[in-house]
């Protein structure tokens, strides 16, 4: 019968050996102690060597001790333990493992190194940070954070194909501001923003999550409102156009400045193909309210091919 690895023989060896490792050692048993560590692991704890010799892990950290449990399940099994990430006051490590085994192939007890990894954390979640706010700046109209006109069209002729597909209708509606250039004319364009920005929000909470906001111009927004028939998307157009008619916001100085829309609706037709196709034909309407004399709602029932000289 060949003797087995005898770990607490060879903790004074190993300390020496871990102290010259760049990086927190420990050498741990089945029973999950510390028989083996060097002054980086007893930092990283903040324990005395007294504190941590030959104590069990569960005593300090019981996600630890279930990590080992684990580890000498996967040593008995052959397998490789992955490296793996732990956070210890504040600071996140990579753990990597491997077992120490007798003659017999036994595993009596791991190894683990701990290398601190926080700043390179730290600095992932930074760039995805930025990559957020570079995918937002790319997609987004800065001021409103409504959809811009590249990603609106673009996600928009992705849902007309899947509503061909299934045949499900669907409605655009085309909003417009009326006199929003004597509003920038009068009070300036920091009230001209605060205007935008009171009607985006107030657009974004009436629509569903289904339904597709973009800023398509200076004042114009366009809605895209999947699985929408006409008399629908009309209803919702009137209840758009009557919130918007409440908004009033404060301009500063106990003023305030009121605010109407003129909304084009267009619902799925024949030859709306593309994007492009309904939104003409929403826009034509939207030019028709603003002839019959802002603030309302007009419904495009026929086809328009002819675009309208627009009015503001």
């Amino acid at each position: 019968m060949s003797k087995k690895f005898n770990l607490l023989h060879t903790h004074i060896s190993l300390e020496a050996l871990f102290e010259l490792m760049p990086v927190a050692m420990v050498l741990i048993d089945r029973y999950g102690r510390n028989i083996a560590f060097n002054q980086k692991l007893r930092t990283l704890h903040g324990f005395t060597p007294n504190t941590l010799l030959r104590r069990r892990v569960k005593e300090f950290c019981q996600k630890s001790a279930a990590n080992i449990e684990r580890d000498f399940y996967m040593h008995d099994k052959g397998l490789d333990v992955p490296d793996h990430e732990i956070q210890i006051n504040n600071k996140i490590y990579l753990v990597a493992v491997k077992p120490i085994r007798d003659k017999s192939g036994f595993a009596v007890g791991e190894m683990a190194s701990l290398t601190d990894i926080t700043r390179q954390k730290n600095t992932e979640r930074e760039l995805v940070l930025v990559n957020k706010q570079l995918e937002f700046l790319a997609n987004n109209d800065p001021l409103t954070g409504l959809l811009n006109t590249r990603t609106y069209y673009k996600i928009c002729e992705k849902l007309i194909t899947i509503a061909h597909r299934n045949d499900t209708p669907f409605s655009v509606l085309f909003i417009d501001l009326d006199y929003f250039k004597n509003i920038n004319d009068t009070y300036g364009h920091d009230v001209g923003d605060i205007v935008l920005k009171t009607v985006s929000k107030c657009i974004v909470d009436l629509c569903r999550e289904s339904d597709i906001v973009g800023r398509v111009g200076g004042e114009e927004f366009s809605i895209f409102l999947p699985e929408t028939d006409n008399t629908s998307a009309i209803n919702f157009a009137e209840k758009l156009r009557a919130k918007i008619e409440l908004l009033n916001p404060s301009i500063g100085e106990d003023k305030n400045i009121s605010i109407t829309a003129s909304i084009g609706v267009a619902s799925k037709m024949v030859h709306h193909k593309a994007i492009t196709d309904i939104q003409r034909d929403a826009d034509h309407a939207m030019y028709h309210a603003k002839k019959n004399g802002r603030n309302r709602v007009s419904c495009l029932v026929h086809p328009c091919y002819v675009e309208a000289k627009k009015e503001k």
